[in-house]
């Protein structure tokens, strides 16, 4: 018997992500991306397409964690869903009880939520 939510590697992946958009500047351009060569995958292109945004490539990792349970059989889609939104909301307690503990003056934790909110802890 296993139960299906939540999805432990997805509350895991969206604590995460959210704690790593909270401490880093998720809007900057990951500059001279590559992506693998189609006709020769043991080399390296330059990727061509939209711009890559650390916030972006961090949503799309917890993503993909999420599916890949959902691919092996493990769990359905809405179960991956959820759980990256149970791990937000954990990352957000637990960054609300970091910001008590700080000695200097902090203007707090500004990120987007996974449902493109943002938010200022």
């Amino acid at each position: 018997m296993h139960s299906s939510y939540p999805g432990g590697a997805s509350v895991s992946a969206g604590a995460s992500v959210t704690i790593l958009k909270a401490l880093f500047d998720e809007s900057y351009v990951i500059p001279n991306p590559v992506v693998p060569d189609p006709q020769d995958p043991t080399k390296l292109i330059p990727y061509e397409g939209p711009p890559l945004t650390v916030g972006g490539e961090l949503n799309k990792l917890a993503t993909n964690i999420g599916l890949g349970r959902d691919s092996a059989g493990i769990h359905w889609r809405t179960d991956a869903a959820a759980s990256l939104a149970l791990g937000e909301a954990i990352a957000i307690g637990i960054l609300k009880d970091e910001k008590l503990t700080f000695r200097e003056k902090f203007e707090g934790f500004t990120f987007t939520k996974f449902d493109e909110t943002k938010v200022t802890i």
